[in-house]
């Protein structure tokens, strides 16, 4: 579930199967210490199932994701009142 509306936006990141069970972080640009997580988890959709970390209700604003893959953050922008996408497939 997610909760988006004015000043508020969500993410959604797909990924394949290895994923499963891992946790992804996010925190403000420039305060990393604040991070929140999120595990990736086999999602049913209309199609079947995916597997997908979901952020359900951020504040708009930049952000960094961290996770153990990658030597330094990923950059996402979050704007009010869409779903932000990223595929990690």
């Amino acid at each position: 579930m997610v909760d988006v509306g004015p000043g508020a936006g969500a993410l959604v990141i797909y990924t394949d199967e290895t994923w499963r069970g891992r946790e992804i972080e996010i925190s403000p640009r420039g305060d990393d210490r604040k991070r929140t997580h999120t595990e990736v988890l086999r999602r049913r959709v209309a199609g079947g199932f995916v597997d997908a970390a979901v952020f359900g209700s951020l504040a708009e604003g930049e952000y960094s994701l961290w996770h153990d893959d990658a030597p330094g953050p990923t950059p996402v922008r979050i704007v009010g009142g869409q779903v932000t996408e990223l595929d990690w497939r």
